[in-house]
């Protein structure tokens, strides 16, 4: 599969911060198929169920950095567990896709 990056920066306050974050957390907790995104962009992602997550606080004089990092590998084709149901719908792996803005 080719390489896929998606980067956004942007400046917000800390409750739209907050938003994400929970938006984030109740999308892992609800399910295997995650869609993440933003201004109109959006991806859909299947999670494992075991995942990595790496925290990093830095702090330089009058700037702090938190960085969240979560990774995983896609279990291997055919080795479903089964607790796991099948998806229900196709899933698009690493493809941008735009939704309608609201």
């Amino acid at each position: 599969m080719p390489k896929l990056e998606i980067k956004r920066k942007s400046e917000l306050s800390r409750k739209e911060v907050s938003e994400h974050l929970i938006a984030i957390g109740q999308a892992l907790a609800g399910g295997s198929e995650v869609e993440l995104g933003e201004s109109g962009d959006s991806i859909e992602i299947v999670v494992a169920d075991r995942v990595r997550w790496e925290l990093e606080i830095e702090v330089d004089g009058d700037k702090t950095e938190i960085e969240i990092e979560i990774s995983w590998h896609d279990e291997p084709s055919g080795e479903t567990p089964p607790q796991r149901a099948a998806p229900a719908k196709a899933v698009r792996r690493g493809r941008p896709r735009k939704t309608p803005t609201k």
